[in-house]
């Protein structure tokens, strides 16, 4: 077969060029109007995109530094299940059949980890499974240090937990200074921002200013920046926006990345990690089957955006208490996108597109400012009227 490429045969069409045939074929219209979509405020996108669009962006190797630190060889997000059955063999039952049906993560919702037998069972039988606990306190998070201490072997997987790290700072120092290295306690829910009608660069800097107010308060309390940030999930909800949902996971992970190197994080550890899940402000209640392609398509952008672990709620979570049919059917989108469409086999698979790239440079670019903004207000618990002025006024708008 011929080497050379095709496009050899076709001679160099320059910008000039093709903005001169897009403004006859306008006849006279606006261009901004008819062609630029103002997404958000501080988020204009072009009709289209090319290399010359990439220089002078303030990271133009974006994957090189969205893959540093914890680089996986492919896509290697999880399929997560949440079980919100309160009684814990229940619990672990419906663990066990989702996890046999396909799941590779467990969440447990609404368990209380009230004992160490409660723990012992809801972890029966799901040894190589990572499980988060999303009730938690500080008394679960010792229980849980306690059993992977005493019991390693049988539970080799990581454990996370929903603990507000803001709880009591000086209790998440001292569970910091003797966590286990499979124990991620602390989740930082950036969903909120979004759900509040933040814009994707706020829900980005809000978060990372949230995460750096973090550092910055295990750091007085004599906590290594590797240690605390090993202890964080960002959890994330995917909006309907495709590329612009895409762009926020690269974004955030830039910007987390530089923002750990600032405390002095060391290259292997920069990687977020971040767990996705399909937005709840857009289901339909009137036709929710729609929910299945809105939720389909929020899935492929967690998926390329680089998330680590992914649920997508059933169709009719908005308006019903989800069946097994319905759970079925989301866990099986999940294990189609990965297994037939093969949508894990590659890292940052949108590494190099010229419209992602401008889109994560521009997110990042804005949700650090966001960041200096707060912290010149004193930090993001200090600053209420930094973190939230903006988003009252988006939500207003809205």
């Amino acid at each position: 077969m011929p080497t050379a490429s095709l496009l050899n045969e076709f001679p160099p069409v320059s910008s000039e060029e093709w903005e001169a045939a897009i403004r006859r074929d306008l006849k006279g219209a606006d261009y901004a109007s008819r062609l630029i979509w103002h997404a958000e405020e501080g988020l204009d996108l072009k009709p289209y995109y090319r290399a010359e669009d990439l220089y002078g962006l303030a990271v133009p190797d974006a994957a090189s530094l969205l893959l540093a630190g914890g680089a996986r060889a492919t896509g290697g997000w999880r399929i997560r299940e949440e079980v919100d059955s309160t009684d814990p063999e229940e619990a672990n039952r419906a663990a066990r059949e989702a996890v046999a049906a396909g799941a590779e993560e467990i969440a447990f919702t609404r368990a209380v980890i009230a004992s160490p037998s409660d723990l012992a069972l809801l972890l029966a039988n799901l040894g190589e499974i990572p499980v988060h606990f999303e009730i938690a306190n500080a008394q679960a998070i010792h229980l849980l240090m306690d059993r992977l201490r005493k019991h390693e072997a049988a539970h080799p997987a990581p454990l996370s937990a929903g603990l507000d790290p803001f709880a009591d700072l000086d209790v998440s120092a001292a569970i910091l200074a003797d966590r286990p290295a499979n124990l991620v306690p602390f989740v930082l829910h950036a969903e909120q921002h979004q759900e509040s009608g933040a814009t994707t660069a706020e829900e980005a800097g809000l978060t990372l200013a949230a995460a750096v107010d973090f550092l910055a308060e295990m750091r007085e309390r004599g906590i290594d920046a590797n240690n605390a940030a090993g202890s964080l999930t960002f959890s994330v909800a995917i909006g309907p926006h495709f590329f612009i949902q895409i762009a926020k996971l690269r974004a955030f992970r830039l910007v987390w990345a530089q923002a750990l190197q600032a405390f002095g994080g060391t290259p292997e550890q920069p990687r977020a990690r971040i767990h996705a899940r399909t937005a709840r402000w857009n289901s339909a209640v009137q036709d929710p089957h729609i929910n299945i392609l809105r939720a389909t398509t929020e899935a492929v952008s967690a998926i390329l955006g680089g998330a680590d672990s992914l649920y997508v709620a059933p169709f009719d979570e908005c308006c019903a208490e989800p069946n097994e049919a319905s759970r079925r059917l989301a866990r099986n989108s999940l294990l189609i996108l990965k297994h037939e469409a093969l949508m894990g086999r590659v890292a940052d698979p949108g590494g190099g597109s010229y419209c992602l790239e401008v889109l994560t440079d521009s997110i990042a670019r804005n949700a650090w400012k966001l960041l200096q903004k707060i912290e010149a207000c004193g930090g993001y618990r200090k600053a209420p009227e930094a973190t939230q002025s903006s988003v009252t006024r988006n939500a207003g708008s809205s």
